[in-house]
Order: C-alpha cells, then sequence, then structure tokens
C-alpha cells in the first residue's frame, strides 16, 4: 500500500478555517495589517488636513505663547502645576512640538500629528486584543484574525471624527495611546517578565498626564485580572496583586479626589439632574444608554447632542432606562460565571464600557451631556463585538439548503466590507463638517436646536459677521437650555450692548459675573456698557477692578484701551492728576496700538489740554 511521505516541519500547519493551509507566515501579515491599516486612516481623514481651527477652544492653543517653542521658561510653564486646571503636560507637550515643526503651516502640522497619533492609537489597540485574545488561549491564528477585525472596524468608526479633526481634542487619542499601552504590558507581566509590570505603570502615568480620566485604567486592569483568574487560576494570586494593587491605588485614589475638587472649586461640576443625587442616578443611567446608542446606531454625529433627560421617579422612560442597564450587567455577570473563554471576554468589555464612560456619566454632572469624544475608548467594546460575529462566521462551516459550507465566509467578508464602507463613508462626512466653525456650528444647531454650545459658539461668528439679533436668539436659546451657562449670558449681552441695548447688556452681564466672577470678558463687556452709556462713575469703578484683578491681561492686549477710558472717566470725576497718569500710559502703549493715538489726541482736546 502506497504511504504519503511524512509532512516537514518546514510546512505551514493547516489553519482552523476547514484545515486550508495558509502560507503566508504571521510576520508578513502584522506587516500588512500595519501597512493597510496606515493607508486606511490617511485614506479616510486626507480631508481634514485644509480644516481651519474652530472657535471651540482651539483658540486657546493659538493665543497660548508658552506652546509656540520650546523653552526653559515654556518647558517649566507646561510642567507646572495650573491653579484652577487639570494638568495635562503630554498634550501641551505635543503642541509645543507642533508649533515648533510648522512655524509657517501650524494648522496643518498639527491635523497631520493627530492622524499619525490616531494610527499609533488604533496599532496600540491591536497589540492590545492580540495579546488578550492569547492570554485566554484563543487559537494564534482566530486571536490574529478577530484582533485586525475589531482594529479596522475601530479605526474607521465615525463616532471618532471629533479626536481626529477637532485639534484641542489631542488629549484623547494620547489617552487611548498609553491605555492600551499600559493594558498590554499589564496582560505580558502575566506570562513575561516582572518589568512589564513596572512598564504598565509608567504607561498608567503617561496616559493621566494627557488627560486626568485615565484614572478609571486600574478597574480595567482588576477585572481583566480576575477573568483571567477564572480562565487560568494561579494559587499565588492574591500574593502578586497586593504588591501590584496596593502601590498603584495609593498613587491613584488622592489624583482622583484632587480632579474632583478641582473641577469643583472651578465649576465645572454642575447641579444634579433632578435635584438630588438620587434623581441624578435616574440620569446616569439614561447617559450610558445613550452612549450605547451612540456608537452602536447613529448615522448622523454632531459637536453636542443635548438629550431629555427623565429623572422623575414615576417616569416610565427612567425606569426602563434602568432596566437595560442591569439586563446588560447580568448577561456578563453570568457570561462571567460560566467561565468560558469568550463570556469572559464579554464580561471583560462590557465592564470596559461602563469603567470608561465612568467620568463622563453624570455622576458628577458636566456641561455636556454627551459628546463624541467621550465615546473613543468606550467604543472599542462595540467594534470587539462585531469582530466576533464577522469572524465566527468566517470559522464556522454551515449546511443550509443548496447552499455550500463556504457560504457564511461569503457573508463575513460582505458584512465586514459594508461596516467599513458604511463607516467610512459617514467619517469622510463628518470630516467635512468639521471643515470651520460656521458649518460646524450650523449643521449641530440644525439637528439639535437647542444644543447649548452650538448655540453659544454660533453666536460668537454671528456677531463677528454684524449679525447681533441672530445672535442674541441663539443666545436666549442656549439659555433656556442651560440656565447657568455663563459665556451664552456674557454673549447675549454684548449682542445686546453691540444693538445700543445698554441696559439690558448691562444686568446680563451681571448675572454672567455673578455664575463666574472672575470671567474677564464679561467684566471687560460690563465696563464697556457702562461706558457706551457714558455712565462714567461706574466705567471709572469697573475698568480700575479689571486693572486690579487682571493686570497682566491689561498690560499685553488690552491697555490702550482700558487705559484711555479709565483716564477719562477719572477726569469727568474731578481726579485730575489720576487720569493724567492713566492717560501717559497710553502713551507708552501707543506704540504697539497707533488707533489709540488718535483717541488720546482726541481726549486730551476734550479736556482742553492739547498734546
Amino acid at each position: 500500500m502506497y504511504a504519503p511521505p511524512p509532512q516537514s516541519h518546514h510546512q505551514a500547519a493547516p489553519t482552523e478555517a476547514n484545515g486550508k493551509n495558509d502560507t503566508i507566515p504571521m510576520q508578513y501579515k502584522r506587516i500588512i495589517f500595519l501597512i493597510f491599516t496606515g493607508i486606511l486612516i490617511f485614506g479616510i481623514y486626507f480631508n481634514i488636513l485644509d480644516n481651519a481651527p474652530t472657535n471651540w477652544d482651539d483658540p486657546a492653543l493659538f493665543e497660548n505663547p508658552f506652546l509656540h517653542s520650546f523653552s526653559m521658561d515654556n518647558l517649566k510653564h507646561v510642567l507646572a502645576l495650573q491653579q484652577g486646571s487639570t494638568y495635562q503636560p503630554i498634550r501641551d507637550l505635543s503642541y509645543m512640538l507642533d508649533f515648533s515643526l510648522w512655524k509657517n503651516s501650524p494648522v496643518l502640522g498639527l491635523h497631520l500629528h493627530s492622524i499619525l497619533l490616531y494610527y499609533l492609537m488604533i496599532i496600540f489597540a491591536w497589540m492590545f486584543l492580540l495579546e488578550l485574545f492569547k492570554a485566554f488561549s484563543i487559537k494564534e491564528s482566530r486571536a490574529f484574525w478577530w484582533s485586525c477585525t475589531t482594529a479596522i472596524i475601530y479605526a474607521v468608526h465615525p463616532v471618532h471624527v471629533e479626536c481626529v479633526a477637532w485639534i484641542y481634542a489631542r488629549k484623547e487619542p494620547l489617552l487611548g495611546i498609553f491605555t492600551f499601552l499600559s493594558l498590554w504590558s499589564f496582560i505580558k507581566a502575566r506570562s513575561g517578565h516582572y518589568l512589564h509590570y513596572l512598564a504598565s505603570g509608567i504607561f498608567l502615568i503617561l496616559a493621566i498626564l494627557s488627560k486626568p480620566t485615565a484614572l478609571v485604567i486600574p478597574a480595567v486592569m482588576i477585572v481583566t485580572d480576575f477573568a483571567l483568574q477564572v480562565a487560568k487560576p494561579d494559587p499565588t494570586f492574591w500574593k502578586k496583586r497586593l504588591f501590584i494593587y496596593i502601590p498603584m491605588l495609593i498613587l491613584v485614589i488622592p489624583m482622583m479626589a484632587r480632579l474632583v475638587h478641582m473641577m469643583s472649586s472651578i465649576g465645572g461640576i454642575k447641579p444634579y439632574h433632578g435635584g438630588s443625587v438620587w434623581t441624578n442616578a435616574l440620569a446616569v443611567s439614561q447617559i450610558l444608554i445613550s452612549y450605547l446608542s451612540l456608537i452602536g446606531s447613529t448615522v448622523y454625529y454632531a459637536a453636542d447632542y443635548p438629550i431629555k433627560l427623565y429623572t422623575a421617579w414615576g417616569m416610565w422612560q427612567a425606569w426602563a432606562f434602568a432596566v437595560l442597564n442591569l439586563l446588560l450587567i447580568i448577561s456578563a455577570v453570568e457570561a462571567y460565571l460560566r467561565g468560558r473563554q469568550i463570556g469572559q471576554i464579554y464580561a471583560i468589555f462590557v465592564a470596559w464600557f461602563y469603567i470608561f464612560l465612568l467620568p463622563v456619566s453624570h455622576i458628577f454632572p458636566i456641561s455636556q451631556t454627551l459628546a463624541d469624544r467621550y465615546a473613543l475608548i468606550p467604543s472599542l467594546s462595540w467594534s470587539v463585538g462585531l469582530g466576533f460575529v464577522i469572524i465566527w462566521l468566517w470559522l464556522k462551516p454551515l449546511h443550509f439548503w443548496r447552499f455550500s459550507e463556504d457560504f457564511p465566509r461569503l457573508i463575513s467578508i460582505a458584512l465586514l466590507f459594508v461596516i467599513v464602507l458604511a463607516y467610512a463613508h459617514m467619517t469622510l462626512r463628518q470630516n467635512n463638517i468639521w471643515q470651520n466653525s460656521q458649518v460646524l456650528w450650523e449643521h449641530t444647531v440644525a439637528r439639535y436646536p437647542n444644543s447649548s454650545p452650538a448655540n453659544v459658539n454660533l453666536s460668537v461668528i454671528y456677531i463677528s459677521q454684524g449679525r447681533f439679533q441672530e445672535a442674541q436668539d441663539l443666545c436666549i436659546n442656549a439659555i433656556k437650555e442651560l440656565p447657568y451657562d455663563y459665556y451664552a449670558i456674557s454673549n447675549l449681552a454684548l449682542a445686546q450692548m453691540l444693538m445700543g441695548q445698554y441696559d439690558n447688556a448691562i444686568h446680563n452681564y451681571q448675572q454672567a459675573l455673578k455664575l463666574k466672577p472672575d470671567l474677564f470678558k464679561a467684566r471687560l463687556g460690563l465696563a464697556n456698557a457702562y461706558w457706551e452709556k457714558k455712565d462714567m462713575a461706574n466705567t471709572y469703578n469697573t475698568y480700575s477692578e479689571i486693572v486690579r484683578s487682571f493686570g497682566a491681561i491689561i498690560e499685553t492686549s488690552y491697555g490702550p484701551t482700558v487705559f484711555l477710558r479709565l483716564g477719562y472717566a477719572a477726569w469727568k470725576l474731578g481726579k485730575q492728576e489720576e487720569a493724567r497718569a492713566y492717560l501717559e500710559k497710553v502713551s507708552a502703549h501707543a506704540g504697539r496700538f497707533p488707533p489709540a493715538l488718535k483717541e488720546l489726541a482726541e481726549i486730551y482736546t476734550s479736556m482742553g489740554n492739547v498734546r
């Protein structure tokens, strides 16, 4: 009888997919994936390169001289803790790099850097998933294709556009990069060298320095650790973990307390929804499910999503959202207790979704109810689920009527193609919505007329265009949605002042300052309104207070105007020497502000003192 020759150990072993040989070595597959993903990401984000900065926090970058070059003074400022602000030096250092390298075209450099960071984030997410699946003893080929499919879906998901197209959102991909590196190192440490734990801790710190919400990463580590312990019991588990988690918690808990205190002190934490902790919990339940809808079923994305929150105990909608959360959590617990590989992974990513949304779920209410950028890392759960369905169809031989057993493969390929094509189309479309401030906010107002950020930011544009009545209407809409929005109230006052409604403007500036006493533009606007009304006593008092409280800003940007008006008001009030001193300050600044010389001459003339 003829016997086939023995198979050489150099020959490729059959894959688990229907026993067919896979002739491409794994290292080449990885290189192909890296190249393909880079082309895919640059292809879908290429059209943001000519997008202009928006008026939604982007001006803070271009007006901050400390970010525009590398120097010892600038580095000291970026690395120092600033009173009343979060500590995000990694983000700021990345901006310093862009402004230093792209002096003639910083916007192009900022966009290119954001695309590169997003690509790195996707690659590190893929590395983390591959390591996680292998840790649960998923066969290498299945782990590879599952992680690749998930990463591709994750890369093209349109909910990520805000994090790439919005210049000020740089902290989001940086957070993603160090989150995935920290978790990848953490999983590697279980089967590798203990130094991986040190690397995981370093990446955790870098993630926190990119965005403080990274403080929840240890919770994901704990969940993953327990799931792996069920899958692969280790008798020394608790002893090892004490040396890992205790130092980590000692680092994280005080930083979390500081973050909450800082947010509270600067007005970042808003009133409870419904008025109490318990009614606010109903809002949290609804917001969590709304994020699931945002990630999984939204077709048209926007910069803001004002939603009606059900916070009354008698509303059936509030309890419907609570039940949906409960069912999702119960399904994860049941899958975890069963102890099977796929169930454990499912439980991890349900926990992943909730843990990474926890800081923005409004346990401590913040200004935006929903935002695309907050879904960046939680959306990995959705991508893992879609990836699993596609790979399951690819590997599952089924006999169905007259179709061959390869029919599910065709379905899986078609499903992946449709998902990627649909998501890529939505991403390209959303990139164009971010092309400039006016397009962005007009789109958002058209879809969500009650959006407070959209109304406020669009009102700024309309004021600059002289469309004061439209700006006033937008501000009123914003205030109806968020009565404590001091920016909306201040912008409303500005529009009214420019329309000559000085009493209304003064009243609204005062209301804005009650909510935020250190709002410089409201304080300056109030002084300007008094000046336009020719109320010299209040003009003098308000400008004097501005000079005392905001001296540095006045000296660098507003000096001539403020000192001119302050000097004139002092003269009208009979403070001759003081008036002369302020007007002499105008002369000192006039070289940088030539129009001030003409105004100065007019004021001296009206005072009967021609110079």
